[in-house]
């Protein structure tokens, strides 16, 4: 049985545990990832990568604020993954058109993105046709969002992990049955079917399974899975380069012709299969709004467990009465959204630094 020793452990190697080894590891800390399954293969590889913006990180709201966040550090987040992966994680700021759905109107989304500081203007049909020439005609208005941006989540979670393993953060993966070993009020070890991992401080970020890692340490959260399922189209022509959005359902073209279509909300549990329910109703709401896509070639499909909290928001901090529990869980759909900035939060609140934005509202202890 090989044991490891560094001075921060982190449970989870999804987009948030990643990115907070590698912020850690810039500032020199040894830090492990040690995840029951292969880094990046869950929730944080599943999305479509949607990077909306902010401009507020005083905010009271605390979504807005930690958004906001991690919009300022996005450009130059990816620029050093390049300079030390050679990787390109496929940022790009590409727009994107927000439609009313039954509940909005064109006003109130309007309304809502100059609130949040973001420039936003209203689009009539003959100013949409030009950007969505084959715009369903039931759409006849929506809000263009010019700073809007997406990444491609599988190309990103890469690059992190290979930015990791150069900075010398030990990736411990498949490591079943995993568990924190506690003496008094102190985590001290975990222990799994095949190795010993001690630390001074552990960071649970296992995104949907965080609450059962917790559970077994007498601590409840709220959080659980709630599953998303996407599609994937190819065109050999895109009919469009923005994202499109009506509610929470969208459309995100890749530059090299892949159209994503998402995403359901389903709470189902654990189960992470497609379904043909699930399926159809992405299909139908794709080609409502652009019915050229009935032309479209299916190239695949999955979905992804999301971890979502009661609230909505994330749960970053020291919990419980363990001196060195931290936890970083409950982004529900916006973890990679959220990465930069929540990476950069915990590594502050791990080394015992202030983080640069007000944790109101997304303090891991607040449903205690």
């Amino acid at each position: 049985m090989a044991e490891y020793r560094s001075e921060i452990l982190i449970c989870g190697g999804g987009v948030v545990g990643l990115t907070t080894a590698y912020v850690l590891a810039q500032r020199g800390v040894r830090v492990t990832v040690a995840d029951v399954s292969a880094t990046g293969q869950e929730a944080s590889w599943a999305g479509a990568g949607m990077l909306p913006p902010g401009f507020r990180m005083n905010a009271d709201s605390a979504e807005l604020r930690i958004r906001s966040y991690s919009h300022s550090l996005w450009p130059s987040f990816v620029q050093k993954l390049r300079e030390q992966t050679g990787m390109d994680n496929g940022y790009v700021v590409c727009g994107a058109i927000e439609f009313p759905d039954s509940h909005q109107t064109c006003q109130s989304l309007l309304q809502s993105a100059v609130n949040d500081g973001v420039v936003a203007e209203q689009q009539l049909s003959s100013q949409l046709r030009p950007m969505v020439p084959g715009l369903g005609n039931e759409w006849q208005s929506g809000v263009w969002l010019p700073q809007f941006a997406q990444v491609r989540n599988p190309r990103h979670l890469q690059a992190l992990r290979a930015a990791c393993v150069r900075l010398g953060v030990i990736i411990a993966e498949h490591q079943a049955s995993l568990r924190l070993e506690r003496d008094e009020q102190k985590l001290v070890s975990a222990r799994s079917t095949t190795d010993v991992f001690r630390f001074d401080r552990v960071l649970v970020a296992a995104g949907s399974w965080s609450s059962l890692v917790l559970a077994e340490l007498g601590i409840t959260i709220p959080v659980k899975p709630v599953r998303g399922q996407i599609v994937q189209l190819r065109m050999d022509r895109l009919p469009f380069r923005c994202v499109l959005e009506v509610g929470r359902r969208y459309l995100v073209p890749r530059p090299d012709g892949l159209i994503l279509i998402g995403s359901t909300e389903e709470d189902v549990g654990f189960q992470k299969a497609n379904t043909a329910d699930g399926v159809s109703s992405l299909l139908d709401f794709a080609c409502s709004l652009v019915p050229e896509l009935r032309q479209a070639s299916i190239v695949k499909m999955w979905s992804g467990l999301r971890p979502y909290s009661s609230d909505e928001l994330p749960l970053l901090g020291q919990i419980g009465d363990f001196q060195n529990l931290f936890i970083g869980t409950g982004h529900f759909r916006a973890g990679l959204q959220m990465s930069p900035a929540t990476g950069t939060i915990l590594a502050d609140l791990l080394t015992d630094n202030e983080p640069s934005i007000s944790l109101d509202g997304l303090r891991a202890d607040r449903f205690l």
